[in-house]
């Protein structure tokens, strides 16, 4: 089949101008990268989540765009509970994502399971970020899985038609559970707080070193799991199976108060309106106010071109700019950034949240660098996680007494010690 002179010349007109063009105007193309994030819901994104996440990101990308205008972004939400398995999927078949935004827990799984790649991080350039918060995106082969964007910070949400004060100590909540009702998760992440507050991880930081405890600090992690014992056999405190549990029961009526994540604020806002009211975590016989934290993390996929990754790195480095981290943090209002001095703008700044966040922040940047790593060591190893989860729940069923739990635990994370 001959090919018409005209057509052949017409393209070659064509090409001719195209090159022309090129010549005087160099044209930019446009670079997408992939982003995956997960979502609080286990089950899957919401169209809410979108909605909000879509309004953050256009803010984030026009800002971005001011500095290198070919990246664009396409977004996909994920639950927890699959997401690894997900990535996974997608990194063997060629078009996993080129960054992922998630917790460091989660990011460091991926990690171990070679589906994020380590990224280069210097914690002394960084000197508005606490360098204790690195540690919790260091894998055990000394490299860093990501970069740490924002935290996620636990309080106590409460029905402000119900509860006028809400209790400051754990004594006043198992007093004041007489009239009201109150609710935890029944999960080592979501009572951790509660060791704090005993300063019962003092021994399981020793125990972690191969070391003994003192009788003191044994005693300290007994006084925890008594406590925790005491309470389930209160009739108005009530231990469920997770966080979505809570807030079901906490936006249905059904609780007055429970503990809950920053990451679900924009929910419990939207059904409970005026009716939210949010605090900090009841003190214990540590006199402080202790408050776990989740570390949003943004990792690097496997599966990028050489100038994807090289637009993925100018974004990450965007994100831990103190006007862009204040600027995504106000945009998302349920999260702290990791720089301090965006951190105590936007502290002030979060509707309903200004009291518990700012003690929060008050108390988060004198956490040692020796805290952080043993909480990382508990919360991000499968093994361990289960050595005290196991035991904790035995204390709570009765199957063990606090003292029995006590010593079962420290001994096992002494056998386990790296």
């Amino acid at each position: 089949m001959q090919v018409p002179f005209r057509s052949i010349a017409a393209s070659l007109l064509c090409g001719a101008l195209l090159s022309s063009c090129l010549g005087s105007h160099k044209v930019k193309l446009p670079v997408v990268l992939r982003v995956a994030r997960t979502v609080p819901h286990d089950s899957g994104a919401e169209y809410e989540d979108y909605a909000r996440m879509r309004q953050i990101l256009r803010d984030l990308v026009r800002q971005l765009q001011g500095i290198d205008d070919a990246i664009q972004i396409q977004v996909a939400l994920y639950g927890r509970r699959n997401f690894v398995d997900e990535i996974r999927r997608q990194t063997s078949s060629g078009f996993g994502p080129d960054l992922i935004i998630s917790d460091s827990e989660t990011t460091l799984d991926l990690y171990s399971n070679k589906l994020v790649d380590p990224i280069k991080i210097a914690p002394n350039d960084h000197k508005d970020i606490p360098q204790y918060l690195f540690n919790l995106v260091k894998a055990k082969d000394g490299n860093y899985v990501g970069q740490p964007v924002s935290q996620f910070v636990q309080v106590a949400c409460y029905n402000k038609e119900r509860i006028k004060s809400p209790p400051s100590t754990l004594a006043e909540l198992q007093k004041e559970s007489e009239d009201l009702s109150f609710g935890m998760a029944l999960q080592l992440k979501d009572l951790y707080w509660s060791a704090e507050a005993f300063k019962a991880e003092e021994a399981i930081e020793e125990s972690l070193q191969g070391k003994q405890p003192n009788a003191k600090k044994t005693k300290q992690v007994t006084n925890w799991l008594s406590w925790l014992k005491s309470a389930s056999y209160q009739q108005n405190i009530r231990f469920l199976t997770d966080q979505s549990s809570l807030r079901k029961s906490l936006i249905s009526g059904e609780l007055d108060w429970i503990t809950c994540w920053s990451t679900n604020l924009p929910e419990l806002r939207e059904n409970m309106k005026d009716q939210l009211g949010i605090a900090g975590l009841p003190k214990g016989p540590s006199k402080e106010l202790r408050a776990m934290t989740k570390l949003s993390v943004w990792a690097l996929g496997r599966n990028s071109s050489k100038l994807q990754r090289e637009k993925a790195l100018i974004f990450i480095d965007f994100i831990t700019k103190p006007w862009a981290q204040k600027t995504y943090a106000l945009r998302n209002k349920k999260s702290f950034p990791v720089d301090k001095n965006a951190a105590k703008i936007v502290a002030s700044k979060i509707p309903g949240g200004n009291a518990a966040l700012a003690q929060y922040e008050k108390e988060a940047m004198k956490v040692t660098a020796a805290a952080s790593r043993t909480k990382a060591m508990v919360l991000r190893d499968p093994e361990r996680y289960e050595t005290i989860s196991e035991h904790l729940l035995d204390t709570i069923y009765d199957i063990e007494t606090p003292e029995e739990a006590t010593t079962n635990i420290l001994q096992a994370l002494k056998e386990k010690k790296e």
